[in-house]
């Protein structure tokens, strides 16, 4: 069978009950106020080729972001970046700020298999996957099997602010789709530690111990 008619069969099979609540979040965002920040609802074509770099949010002017397939064999349903035959992965790109310390974010929800809890990276540090929600979709997944609407983020505690953020992730098995994607920077306060009384004290202390062996040496002399 050729892609074109697989890709209109997958089209009628997810339309009427995996695709039913695409591009919408059902779980609040796990952080409260972004610096950098962009989201896709819906991917372009380009996503499997170029790269998709028009998210439909973008939090600041001047903030690019991509997303691109990588696995080759992919195509579009719904709107949805979706694999048959392989384990999708994917590269996104969030530009950013260099310096300071932030909280960075990659947020995804998908339909059908479940992303890979292993193949999360930053720049080259992987991180913890934290599924917020799991739910059997209704019916089999275009007859594959079971299938999950599954919403999950992975989090970068205290990253050193760079111009460009790289995430690379995936699906555990084939038969996953894509259906949104979060990048989110969220600014790390920096506190400067206030001296203890103690700290006050021991410092009087010293210099008293100074003023006295200087008074000391001058009777000696």
């Amino acid at each position: 069978m050729k892609l074109s008619a697989l890709v209109l069969a997958f089209g009628f099979a997810f339309s009427g009950s995996a695709f039913a609540t695409a591009g919408v979040w059902d779980t609040a965002a796990p952080w409260s106020t972004t610096t950098q920040y962009a989201e896709w609802n819906t991917f372009e074509s380009t996503a499997l080729s170029t790269g998709d770099t028009t998210p439909e949010i973008a939090l600041s002017a001047g903030t690019t972001a991509s997303l691109k397939e990588t696995t080759g064999g992919a195509f579009l349903v719904g709107g949805n970046v979706y694999s048959f035959a392989v384990a999708t992965q994917f590269t996104a790109t969030l530009s950013g700020t260099a310096g300071g310390l932030y909280d960075v974010y990659l947020r995804i929800g998908t339909v059908g298999n479940t992303a890979s809890q292993a193949s999360a990276f930053l720049n080259g540090q992987a991180a913890s996957q934290v599924v917020v929600q799991k739910t059997e979709s209704q019916g089999d997944f275009g007859g594959f099997g079971t299938s999950y609407e599954q919403e999950l983020y992975w989090k970068w505690t205290g990253v050193t602010g760079s111009n460009l953020y790289t995430f690379n992730f995936g699906a555990s098995s084939s038969s996953m789709s894509l259906d949104q994607l979060a990048l989110a920077t969220v600014s790390v306060p920096t506190v400067t530690p206030v001296p203890e009384p103690e700290t006050y004290g021991m410092m009087a202390l010293g210099l008293g111990l100074v003023g006295v062996i200087a008074r000391r040496r001058t009777s000696n002399t």
